[in-house]
């Protein structure tokens, strides 16, 4: 029977609750809805390096290669040798040995490629904190690479401005990022201070004491902007420049996360995103930016190039530079009654149905299904 190859090489949660977890969940039930709708059975092979061993062997007797249609695989942050629980490389042939057969049957190969975080000092921990370990991890980061570049006919980055440093000479692409459902709120009574919120880490000092000493210049005659400010407990006692703001009258900062999201999202009128803009930045697609726009929130971003193109393209939100005076405006203007309006309209409109899981899944198989002749 026709199918469709989907590959994890790593395994996968049973009750995934954060965003790692679940969108191997999400993309699978997408394509599986796909699948139903154009005639194809979905087959997927996932966990550590013995269970897909099972599930290859498993598929090899059961289909016939060349009834694939395409395989889409998505990597781990952790190169593919390493993914086993305890990180030991089992099985070293095994994953590029299908791989090989799949090209040798003429199936076209799709791979989503996550971050490329490990190039960066600054954000590497390589394993046990060893940095001795770093040169010899980037060699297999960069082998694991080339290994994908045998085998893999199309790259999917999270953005093509990536590829400066996937350096990927083959096809690459963007997906679309995969959305849940946008949910529509009631709008804000008429005379009530417009509310922004921002959830995130706030170890990138730079663009968090943007936002905060924008607020502050906002704020500086009358509460104008109130903003929800939402971040880990724990890096918070650990900054006393941010803890400086406890007493500002605009100012609410809780330590929420998952469900107890979604009553701070339904009462805020814009999210924010500022991140220093960097040459990680520049490329890197934040996770939030996709979870403020599933409820509806322009966004008020910095310049990064990634976001700021996304947002601009898109009417989805105003772009800042790294400045507390210009950020102060962008909020004013995304809160503005007539800009609020156009921008939620926008994304009403065009987000989830441009940018949803069944978007992804459709785009990756389109171009796949293109390659197969």
């Amino acid at each position: 029977m026709n199918h469709i190859l989907i590959y994890f090489p790593y395994e996968l949660q049973q009750n995934p609750k954060s965003g790692s977890g679940v969108r191997p969940k999400r993309l699978t039930e997408a394509f599986r809805r796909y699948g139903e709708k154009q005639g194809f059975e979905v087959v997927v092979i996932s966990g550590q390096s013995q269970q897909r061993k099972k599930e290859i062997e498993k598929y090899l007797s059961s289909y016939k290669m060349e009834e694939a249609a395409f395989c889409y695989m998505e990597n781990s942050t952790m190169p593919y040798w390493l993914t086993d629980k305890d990180h030991l490389p089992r099985a070293l042939g095994m994953d590029s040995g299908f791989w090989r057969k799949l090209k040798k049957h003429h199936v076209p190969i799709g791979c989503f490629y996550r971050d490329v975080y490990w190039q960066f000092d600054d954000m590497y921990v390589p394993p046990f904190g060893k940095k001795a370990l770093t040169p010899v991890m980037r060699h297999i980061y960069q082998t694991e690479l080339k290994t994908y570049h045998k085998y893999v006919d199309i790259m999917y980055l999270p953005s093509l401005e990536m590829n400066s440093f996937v350096k990927w000479s083959k096809k690459y692409d963007e997906l679309p990022p995969g959305m849940e459902p946008v949910e529509k709120t009631a709008p804000a009574p008429k005379g009530s201070v417009p509310s922004a919120v921002y959830v995130g880490g706030i170890t990138d000092e730079i663009g968090i004491l943007t936002m905060l000493e924008g607020f502050d210049e906002i704020n500086k005659d009358s509460l104008t902007v109130q903003l929800q400010f939402i971040c880990r407990e724990n890096e918070f006692k650990k900054s006393a420049k941010i803890q400086a703001y406890t007493d500002r009258p605009w100012l609410t900062i809780q330590h929420l996360s998952g469900q107890e999201l979604k009553k701070v999202y339904k009462e805020s009128t814009i999210a924010l995103i500022p991140r220093e803009k960097n040459t990680y930045h520049d490329f890197a697609m934040p996770v939030k930016l996709f979870e403020y726009l599933s409820y509806s929130l322009p966004i008020v971003a910095t310049n990064c190039d990634a976001q700021a193109r996304f947002l601009e393209e898109n009417n989805f939100g105003i772009v800042s530079e790294v400045d507390k005076h210009q950020f102060a405006k962008a909020v004013l203007r995304a809160v503005d009654p007539d800009m609020h309006f156009k921008l939620v309209s926008s994304i009403e409109a065009g987000a989830y149905e441009h940018n949803s899981w069944d978007a992804r899944v459709e785009k990756a198989a389109n171009d796949l299904l293109g390659l197969k002749g």
